[in-house]
């Protein structure tokens, strides 16, 4: 009986050993949808989403979508709004925010950054000019391992969030979602604090995600200590503003789970939970079961 429940967790754990799934974000082959054309011409309807097809047959679309926060003296508690999605060919995903980017296009504030055109010293508050992409990848979790950066202006530090709260017909609650709401009210309601991470230099996977979380909804935003510390690199490595990056790809592992899943570490725990209660399982005669 006991190695019925060995099967048990190796079966549980067996995802882990899963070919990722990639997706381009590069150039306009793999955009199905809302993307621009080659730089140095833009599109002033790029929109605020643009969806990606994967490298592999049945794999789930990918839909990003551009947030970003603004913060002045009279609203230092930032609060997300849409802003305005655009890739660059041959670089990558850039968003360009209307309260403290300028143009689309205007160089380096077209990509996602921490630090806008500021008024005040209250813009560059952690959680103010922050610009955001939501991943959302269709109601199967995917468990992201690994981003890259396709364009790098001064620094490349991120913040990565994963929702892990309950889906609502298949999307975000009202209280989960981006807009209209601040880092600490996302926390607050379902999202997760993956890590912060330096993406070192372009087109090079970073292998993220630590907590091994599968979720259909990631927020990738720039650096942020509002997104919360302790996890990712060593803070050593990061540094809040002068970060500018555009997204080129995003690698991860499908679940066959809709929205997301407990970590493998959780699921190992109720296994081996399994195992402790069956070896103290009597027999009729009062003996322990050694089985």
């Amino acid at each position: 009986m006991t190695r019925t429940y060995l099967v048990l967790a190796a079966f549980i754990l067996s995802p882990l050993s899963a070919h990722a799934t990639a997706w381009n974000l590069l150039n306009t082959a793999n955009c199905l949808n809302g993307c621009t054309a080659n730089y140095p011409t833009y599109s002033p309807t790029s929109g605020n989403s643009q969806a990606f097809s994967s490298s592999a047959a049945g794999a789930p679309n990918l839909t990003v979508s551009a947030f970003s926060t603004s913060s002045t003296s009279a609203t230092p508690a930032s609060t997300f709004a849409a802003a305005t999605l655009a890739l660059y060919s041959g670089y990558g995903l850039g968003a360009t925010a209307a309260s403290n980017d300028g143009t689309l296009g205007s160089q380096p504030d077209h990509a996602f950054d921490n630090d806008g055109s500021a008024s005040t010293t209250t813009d560059y508050a952690p959680d103010g000019n922050v610009d955001a992409a939501l991943l959302y990848f269709g109601p199967n979790g995917v468990d992201i391992d690994s981003l890259s950066v396709g364009y790098i202006y001064g620094d490349a530090d991120i913040s990565v969030l994963a929702y892990t709260g309950s889906l609502v017909g298949g999307a975000l609650p009202a209280a989960a979602a981006i807009a209209n709401h601040t880092f600490a009210q996302l926390l607050s309601a379902g999202w997760s604090f993956i890590g912060n991470y330096n993406m070192g230099s372009t087109n090079t996977a970073k292998a993220i995600n630590s907590d091994n979380v599968s979720s259909s909804y990631w927020l990738i935003s720039a650096y942020t200590t509002s997104a919360g510390t302790g996890k990712g690199d060593s803070t050593s490595l990061l540094s809040f503003g002068n970060d500018y990056f555009k997204l080129s790809a995003v690698s991860g592992i499908v679940s066959t789970t809709t929205g997301s899943v407990p970590e493998p570490a959780s699921a190992l725990l109720i296994a081996l939970g399994l195992l402790g209660f069956r070896a103290r399982m009597r027999d009729t005669r009062g003996n322990l079961l050694i089985a």
